[in-house]
């Protein structure tokens, strides 16, 4: 199942508004270059999302997220192409795409290169695998630090190059986890995939920790919100940050200042990466999780919805942002049972004493919370609420 869909046709449709523009060609040849190493970049991605989204869409012993970003635990982030779950092997492997264009080849140094044709010397190139090994290791250490390692004990790191890419296996070997695109799939399932026979006596996770951990996976996602012209390096952005959602109820009317170049690429490119849905396609096993639930993008300095009670003394309300606040009244219970809910999945912000969730992971929290009202009490919880229905109230 998709969990996390990919932004990379959104994101193809924009930069090529963007170098349509007849200010692209005033641009320093740098930008430029940049702009088109850009594009071929995010066509690459595009074009494995959707051989992996063919395969995976229907797949519910699986979990698929795309443009995945993490912060990776020494002050910057990890961005991760592609990342699968695998619940019956219990194992998780991260994909790494890379665009080149000519024969890939290293020497006995491990030293990487790409033979173009018509060249007479080869392109030196980093490590292609460096880059995924570090994903991994980023993803080994988030879901360790969630208890989830026990989940997937099993991490891969592969590469993805485009199918008319060659690799010289006389060189790389064999049992390098590099692949075509088109040769991706075979390779990963003698790691991810599972037997017939291997079923019956498979001990993987259920499909429901699945879903869960994977939505947990998806909700801390974590945007890059710099524009295209910071990207390309083409001007210097002077915007003031982002409202932090701490602040987001109190600082309404507060509106970062533009500071693009292009804006209706740059605003497309930004649209396209802020928020990406989380959708199942399981039904009896993601309830919670339907298109209904998706994330919406509210627009930044606008004011947050009325509170909506889930339960009695437990409500939400969505923030200027598009994450959603759950908060409890003053019995001490109603505290305790919203905590144990939201621990895991949401943040606590002591200022408004409130939890803070993105809003893939509110139809969790408000499902979790339900559950447990409707045990304590044995009272039938009512319908859940979704983040689009707050916005139609609040619009």
């Amino acid at each position: 199942m998709i969990v996390k869909p990919s932004t990379k046709a959104d994101e193809c449709a924009a930069i090529a508004a963007f170098m349509a523009n007849p200010d692209f060609d005033r641009l320093p040849e740098r930008a430029r270059k940049q702009t088109i190493n850009r594009q071929r970049g995010l066509n690459g991605e595009r074009s494995t999302a959707h051989i992996l989204d063919r395969h995976f869409q229907y797949a519910l012993n699986h979990a698929l997220l795309h443009d995945l970003r993490l912060p990776d635990g020494i002050g910057g982030f990890a961005q991760f192409d592609h990342v699968i779950l695998s619940r019956q092997s219990r194992s998780a492997a991260v994909v790494e795409v890379k665009n080149y264009r000519g024969r890939i080849s290293k020497n006995e140094h491990n030293e990487w290169h790409v033979w173009y044709e018509g060249r007479r010397r080869p392109i030196d190139i980093p490590n292609p695998l460096e880059q995924a090994r570090r994903q991994r290791e980023v993803l080994r250490a988030w879901l360790k630090a969630r208890r989830h390692d026990v989940a997937f004990e099993t991490i891969g790191a592969f590469v993805i190059i485009p199918p008319d890419c060659s690799i010289d296996r006389s060189k790389v070997g064999a049992d390098v986890p590099i692949y075509k695109a088109d040769n991706f799939i075979a390779a990963w399932t003698e790691f991810g995939g599972i037997t017939p026979i291997g079923r019956l006596f498979s001990t993987g996770v259920s499909a429901k920790t699945l879903l869960a951990i994977s939505g947990q996976l998806a909700g801390e996602h974590q945007p890059d919100f710099r524009s295209l012209d910071d990207m390309i390096g083409s001007r210097s952005s002077k915007a003031k940050p982002a409202v932090d959602v701490d602040e987001a109820e109190d600082a309404a009317g507060d509106k970062p200042e533009p500071a693009v170049a292009f804006p209706a690429a740059s605003e497309a490119m930004a649209s396209a990466t802020e928020a990406s849905p989380v959708v199942a396609s399981t039904e009896h096993e993601a309830t919670a999780v339907t298109n209904d639930t998706a994330p919406i993008t509210m627009v930044p300095g606008g004011k947050a919805s009325d509170k909506i009670e889930i339960v009695p003394g437990i409500y939400e309300r969505v923030l200027p942002d598009g994450r959603v606040a759950f908060l409890s009244g003053k019995d001490e219970a109603e505290g305790v049972r919203l905590k144990l809910a939201c621990e895991g999945l949401a943040r606590w912000n002591p200022r408004y004493r409130n939890w803070l969730s993105d809003a893939a992971q509110a139809p969790f929290i408000r499902e979790a919370v339900l559950s447990t009202f409707q045990e304590q009490t044995g009272d039938a919880p009512r319908e859940p609420l979704t983040a689009p229905n707050h916005a139609r109230q609040s619009a």
